[in-house]
């Protein structure tokens, strides 16, 4: 009998396990995760951090049990790889309760190790009081840390950064928010960003943008914020400076990494090293407008990962094509989303960018709930083809991202997008949508 063994259970990883024993059912399939949980929903842990989710245990999909029970894969929490041999085909485990190691043959393996939070060298990272957010775990910690804490400092203006954001001041709490250049900077341009600010200074948020973080001080009972411009004193501190693909693994068994540090693929999840696949935020992968490699750890492009290495390795012949980067958030009550390329992306890429801003309602005007929306639209000057775009709003912004995307998968050019055929009714949307009124205004700016 053929055995896959998966290296983490992260979406990827379970997504990968579970295709291949649906696809043959008489492989034997052996998934080891460092932590107690698998099959959860990080991206869920803000919020019960904020105290919207009651019960850490309800972001569980599916327990290891289940997997063992109904499914019939051999799910180990607590085990950590920490080796592996692909002249062998043989994998060295640590069993960390009860801390033995032992090894393993393998005929197929998944590397799904994910991603691991980004953490400047100079910091000294034990100092007590200071967490990252990635598992679990590290929500059931930061909870019981804050729970006394008045004043916390947030170090990064992402999407971790802006959720953990909301999640204290809902409780109560000062927050100090520290970004070395303007939220979201990574995702979005400025023009989309200052409604974020907006956001944040409505809730009394503590700002200080353009700000450098240099180091981070124990001061008795509290805690010292060092940073270009001064410091500042807080009960807790939170790092959410981003992610970096968890590669240590697969660098020691000489896996070829790609351009951004993340380990490089083909279509199939193939590694440069036989029966080997990879899948997850420890993946690089290819950006569909741009064509060009990219790091996007995001669950949705995760998942997929895990399912296509999962049926290949079980005879199938799965392709995963890439990632537009579609993603959304939630800052207090404004509701974020975007696709594709900024304006300052789409230059980097080499495109002859245009940008339109233009601000619609998301009902018709005379229906009650109708709400203001951001809409920014991105475009090539040269083939008119849509490159991409961000919309703020309060309500119907998810939905109109998400026809974004599917334009932006199908190639559409603005004028595609002015004859799309979109739906109408007063609750739901104007006769004339936010996403036509931009596509129409693009078209003037591109003649």
């Amino acid at each position: 009998m053929a055995r896959l063994i998966v290296i983490g259970g992260s979406a990827a990883g379970m997504s990968a396990a579970s295709k291949a024993k649906r696809v043959n059912k008489s492989l034997e399939v052996v998934v080891f995760e460092r932590s107690r949980y698998v099959s959860y929903a990080p991206c869920g842990v803000p919020y019960y951090i904020e105290g919207l989710v009651k019960n850490l245990s309800s972001l569980v999909y599916y327990t290891a049990e289940y997997f063992r029970s109904k499914r019939n894969i051999d799910v180990r929490v607590r085990h950590e790889v920490q080796d592996v041999d692909p002249a062998a085909k043989r994998v060295t485990v640590k069993d960390l309760d009860k801390e033995k190691t032992f090894e393993m043959e393998y005929d197929y393996l998944v590397l799904a190790t994910g991603a691991k939070p980004y953490i400047p060298e100079k910091l000294n990272p034990n100092i007590k009081g200071v967490f990252t957010l990635r598992t679990l775990e590290d929500g059931e910690r930061i909870k019981i840390a804050s729970e006394k804490a008045k004043r916390i400092g947030i170090v990064g203006g992402g999407y971790i950064g802006l959720e953990m954001t909301e999640a204290f001041r809902m409780r109560g709490k000062e927050v100090l928010l520290f970004q070395r250049s303007y939220p979201m900077r990574r995702a979005v341009d400025l023009e989309i960003s200052k409604d974020i600010i907006e956001e944040l200074q409505k809730h009394n948020v503590n700002l200080h943008l353009g700000e450098s973080l240099k180091d981070i001080e124990d001061e008795n009972k509290a805690l010292r914020i060092i940073t270009d411009k001064d410091e500042y004193l807080v009960d807790i501190i939170i790092l959410a400076m981003g992610v970096k693909p968890n590669v240590d693994l697969a660098k020691r068994i000489g896996v070829k990494l790609g351009v951004t540090g993340a380990i490089k693929v083909n279509e199939r999840m193939e590694t440069s090293v036989k029966n080997v696949y990879a899948a997850g935020d420890n993946v690089e992968t290819i950006h569909l407008v741009s064509g060009k490699p990219v790091y996007m750890p995001f669950a949705p492009a995760a998942n997929k990962m895990g399912r296509v290495a999962g049926d290949n390795i079980a005879g199938g012949n799965s392709r995963f094509k890439g990632v537009l980067g579609t993603t959304f958030t939630k800052i207090f009550s404004l509701h974020i989303g975007r696709t594709g390329l900024s304006e300052w992306e789409a230059k980097a890429a080499g495109f002859d960018a245009a940008a339109v801003d233009i601000n619609h309602i998301s009902r018709s005007h005379y229906f009650p709930g109708k709400e203001r929306m951001h809409i920014r639209l991105i475009a090539d000057r040269k083939s008119h083809r849509i490159l991409g775009g961000a919309i703020t709003g309060r309500e119907g912004v998810a939905s109109r991202v998400n026809t974004l995307a599917a334009a932006l998968w199908g190639g559409l050019t603005v004028e595609d997008l002015t004859q799309l055929d979109l739906g109408y009714a007063p609750p739901f949307a104007p006769v004339w949508d936010g996403l036509i009124i931009a596509a129409n205004v693009m078209k003037r700016e591109l003649k």
